[in-house]
């Protein structure tokens, strides 16, 4: 019975949750009244005052199953293994990537609803590597702060998927992940002034 309960309770919340999110992008946030989501989810005012005290509630429900889901896919595959070389593509891209996808419509909800969404983004990937799973580096020529290292990093990495939410996700997870994997063993050697550079190769 408990069982039944649960996978009921699991339906009306991902329901009143996608109600949620859907009128975010349908119209203005301060709006939205809980009887709205109510009737969008297909429930009563009493379903939802079952599951959530608020439409605050709600929304910060929203935003820590979208954070939890990406320390799930960033360190699940390395419960396991000691060592990875990030040379590769490393296990956890594809599903980071699957996650955000999957979550397309949350993620630009989240965008409406929170300023600093892309902040709390970033100590979400900055805090599970900063425990007992890190990045360890190549040999550097002059040391570098961890610290800095790694936000330094994941911002890179917050800011590739906030790119990508900006064209409305229009690059497939594979070609997501094939250019990030790039990217990590990419680096810049020069930069050139076109302008400059185009004039002196006409005439040399």
């Amino acid at each position: 019975m408990n069982g039944k309960t649960d996978r009921r309770s699991r339906r009306s919340i991902n329901a009143l949750k996608r109600a949620y999110v859907d009128l975010v992008l349908a119209e203005e946030e301060k709006r939205i009244s809980i009887q709205q989501i109510a009737d969008k989810a297909d429930y009563n005012r009493g379903t939802f005052y079952k599951h959530f005290a608020d439409k605050e509630s709600l929304k910060e429900r929203i935003l820590q199953d979208f954070l939890d889901g990406i320390a799930i896919a960033l360190l699940e595959p390395y419960k396991h293994s000691a060592y990875v070389n990030l040379q590769e593509q490393a296990p956890s891209t594809m599903r980071i990537f699957t996650h955000i996808y999957e979550e397309r419509h949350v993620l630009q909800a989240l965008r409406i609803l929170y300023s600093d969404i892309h902040d709390k983004m970033l100590n979400v990937f900055v805090e599970c590597l900063s425990g007992d799973i890190y990045m360890e580096t190549e040999e550097p020529s002059i040391p570098v702060d961890y610290d800095l290292m790694i936000h330094f990093q994941m911002a890179a990495t917050v800011g590739f998927i906030m790119r990508w939410a900006d064209t409305d996700f229009k690059f497939s997870t594979l070609h997501l992940s094939q250019q990030f994997t790039e990217l990590v063993r990419v680096r810049p050697y020069r930069l050139i002034n076109k302008n400059i550079a185009e004039e002196k190769d006409s005439h040399s």
